[in-house]
């Protein structure tokens, strides 16, 4: 899947991203609305720490998306772990919570940045370009 999607951008440079999301119809629809940037590809997605988890260890990403809250535990360990794995693949951490104390704490396990969920779509595909090249 990764290679087909710098084939049909032409082999050009794409950020192939990961989107952890919890709310399926949020992921999907975000998804779609990356996957139609030319230069963005969201490339492995999962519901979960555990299926973030696994889509990490398949590797082939050049950024991840993170949502946080989300339904298992452990998701600054998540990026802690994708961050020591690999510091040069950016995060970014979209969470509807407002607690600055779970912001720096996301900060600390290794994201990049923090945006809140209520931002203008075209804020969140700033950042991951921003990120990701």
């Amino acid at each position: 899947m990764r290679e087909r999607k710098r084939q049909q951008n032409g082999g050009k440079h794409m950020a192939l991203i990961l989107f952890v999301e919890y709310h399926s119809a949020f992921r999907q629809a975000a998804s779609y609305v990356i996957d139609r940037e030319p230069d963005l590809g969201v490339v492995a997605q999962g519901g979960s720490v555990a299926e973030g988890r696994q889509r990490m260890a398949e590797g082939g990403i050049d950024a991840a998306i993170v949502d946080i809250p989300l339904p298992d535990e452990g998701a600054p360990e998540m990026v802690r772990e994708l961050h020591k794995a690999n510091p040069s693949i950016p995060v970014l951490v979209l969470t509807a919570l407002e607690d600055s104390a779970i912001h720096e704490e996301m900060l600390r396990a290794g994201a990049n940045e923090v945006l809140p969920k209520d931002v203008p779509f075209r804020e969140v595909l700033a950042a991951v370009r921003r990120l990701g090249h």
